[in-house]
C-alpha cells in the first residue's frame, strides 16, 4: 500500500511557549533546515512542541501544535504528542522522553550529561533513562557528531554501533564565505553565541578585564539572542561595571545578516564548556575565513584540528588567555588559520548534508510502496 506522506515533528521548541515568534538557537536552525528538505522531498511535515497553552498555528507554511507543559514533567507533554499524532514522527532530540516509537529517526545533538559538578549516578541517570531508550526504540539515532557515537560505544558497544550514525552539522557556504570587513586599527573579538554557561560565556568573561587593559586596539563583540532575559539583564550589568566598556559591542542579528558580523571579526571565540555537537557557529566562522578559538568539547574536535585549522584549546581562563593574545600578536597566524578553516568548510556543506539526509530519510520513510514477502530487500538501517 501506498504510505503515509505525513511526517510529525516533535521538538522542544520551534517557536516560544506563547507561539508568536520563532526561538533562535541551533536545534531550531537544524530542525527548520530538516522540515525544508523533508518538504521538498514531498513529505507534509507538522510541528509539535512545549507551550505554556495548548495553540495551533502556523509558521513558514507549516503546522505548529503547542501542548501545555510542566517543565518539571515535560515526558507527560511528549506523551500528549503520542496520543494525539498517528502515523510517522521524527524526534528532534534525545532528552525529553523516554519512549519513542518504533521505526522512527530520532536526532541526537551531542553529548549533555557531562555537566561540571554531576556525580556519576546523575550522569548514570540520563543515559540509561534517555539514550538507552533511545537506543533499544528508535530504528536509527542520527548524530551530528562522533563524541556521541564513541560516548554511547563505550556504554553501549553493540546497541550504538547498530542504532548510530554520524552526519555532522552543516554550512551554507552560499551565504557564509570569505569576504572583506570593517578594515581599520581595531582587533575584534566576536563572541556568536548564546549567554549561557555551557557555551562559554562566563568563561570568556573573566579572561576579558586584563586583555582590554593589555590591548588598546581589542575590542569585543557580542552577538547574542534575546531568548533568555535574564541572561541579558546579567549581560548588561556586568558590561556597565567594566572600566573599557566602549570596547565591549553587542547586538542581536537575525541571521540574514550574520555573514556581515562575521566579516567584521578578527577572532571568532567558541569557548564551550559542555554540551556541544558540531557548532554551527564554529562552521560558519570557518566557511567565512576566521581565525578561531574552540574549546576541545563536544564535537568541536571534529571541526577544528589544533593549529591548522584554528587553536583547539582545554576550556580554562588560562589557555583561553593565551590563545587570545597569540592571535592578537600574530596577524599572520590568524590568515593562515583562517585560509586553512575555509578549506575546511567545504567538506561541510549542506548539499553535503541534505544528500546523507535524503538517504536516511528514503530508508526509513518511504514513499513508494513496501514490497513484503521474498521479494522485499533488507534495511540498511
Amino acid at each position: 500500500m501506498l504510505l503515509s506522506r505525513e511526517i510529525a515533528i516533535f521538538t522542544p521548541n520551534l517557536l516560544d511557549w506563547e507561539g508568536r515568534k520563532p526561538v533562535i538557537g541551533g536545534l531550531e536552525r537544524y530542525i527548520r533546515a530538516l522540515a525544508e528538505l523533508l518538504t521538498d522531498m514531498g513529505y507534509k511535515v507538522s510541528f509539535h512542541q512545549n507551550a505554556h497553552q495548548d495553540f495551533q498555528t502556523t509558521y513558514l507554511g507549516w503546522p505548529v501544535y503547542g501542548y501545555q507543559a510542566d517543565p518539571r514533567r515535560l515526558n507527560a507533554t511528549v506523551e500528549r504528542m503520542e496520543k494525539s499524532v498517528t502515523g510517522r514522527v521524527l524526534y528532534s532530540s534525545i532528552l525529553q522522553q523516554v519512549y519513542y516509537r518504533p521505526g522512527s529517526i530520532c536526532i541526537s545533538h551531542g553529548v549533555w550529561w557531562e555537566h561540571p559538578g554531576f556525580s556519576p549516578a546523575q550522569a548514570r541517570a540520563y543515559y540509561e533513562g534517555f539514550v538507552a531508550a533511545a537506543l533499544a526504540q528508535a530504528r536509527v539515532i542520527i548524530s551530528c557528531d562522533y563524541n556521541f557515537l564513541n560516548v554511547a560505544r563505550a556504554i553501549y558497544p553493540n546497541l550504538a554501533d547498530r542504532k548510530i550514525q554520524v552526519v555532522p552539522n552543516f554550512v551554507d557556504r552560499e551565504r557564509f564565505y570569505p569576504r572583506e570587513g570593517r578594515g581599520g586599527k581595531r582587533i575584534r573579538v566576536l563572541y556568536p553565541r548564546r549567554l549561557s554557561r555551557e557555551r562559554g560565556f562566563t568563561l570568556l568573561q573573566a579572561v576579558i578585564p586584563s586583555l582590554l587593559a593589555a590591548y588598546p586596539e581589542l575590542e569585543f563583540q557580542f552577538a547574542i539572542d534575546t531568548n533568555t532575559p535574564r541572561y541579558l539583564e546579567s549581560f548588561h550589568a556586568w558590561r556597565q561595571g567594566e572600566a573599557h566598556n566602549e570596547r565591549l559591542l553587542y547586538c542581536h542579528p537575525d541571521f540574514d545578516v550574520m555573514p556581515g558580523v562575521y566579516a567584521d571579526a578578527d577572532i571568532v571565540v567558541i569557548p564551550t564548556i559542555f554540551s556541544e555537537g558540531t557548532s554551527f557557529s564554529c562552521l560558519e566562522a570557518m566557511a567565512m575565513g576566521k581565525a578561531i578559538i574552540a574549546t576541545n568539547v563536544g564535537g568541536l574536535t571534529n571541526l577544528i584540528i589544533d593549529n591548522y585549522n584554528g587553536l583547539l584549546i582545554h576550556p580554562t581562563g588560562e589557555y583561553l588567555t593565551q590563545a587570545l593574545r597569540f592571535l592578537i600578536e600574530h596577524p599572520g597566524e590568524r590568515t593562515r588559520l583562517g585560509n586553512n578553516a575555509a578549506a575546511t568548510a567545504r567538506v561541510f556543506d549542506r548539499k553535503l548534508w541534505e544528500a546523507r539526509w535524503r538517504q536516511f530519510i528514503s530508508k526509513v520513510y518511504p514513499l513508494e510502496k513496501t514490497l513484503t514477502g521474498a521479494n522485499a530487500r533488507p534495511s540498511e538501517l
